[in-house]
């Protein structure tokens, strides 16, 4: 995949959103992006599609980076265990509702 460039079959009504309308189209909790935000964190990686604003404290999303380079790896990916395997159905299957994924 070409930086800046996106393959994808979907389209968001907005180029940028913030974390609450992220969560809302995707069809996950906010408390379970913060989750995300933490672990990438403690590895020391940020999530695609994160933009921090310069000058506050605040960042916005870039939904199409965010649901190509980290959502769809994320939840087809290896699981840690039973609850996380669950939780990544529930979320594939509100996207689905949503026709995101």
């Amino acid at each position: 995949m070409i930086m800046g460039t996106t393959d994808n079959k979907y389209n968001y009504p907005f180029r940028y959103c913030n974390s609450h309308k992220l969560c809302d189209v995707h069809g996950i909790q906010y408390t379970t992006l913060e989750r995300w935000q933490r672990e990438e964190k403690e590895k020391g990686k940020i999530i695609p599609g994160r933009i921090n604003i310069p000058g506050v404290r605040s960042y916005i999303w870039d939904p199409n980076k965010f649901h190509d380079l980290f959502l769809l790896p994320k939840l087809y990916g290896p699981v840690r265990n039973e609850y996380e395997r669950r939780e990544h159905m529930v979320i594939i299957n509100n996207n689905k509702q949503r026709k995101v994924i």
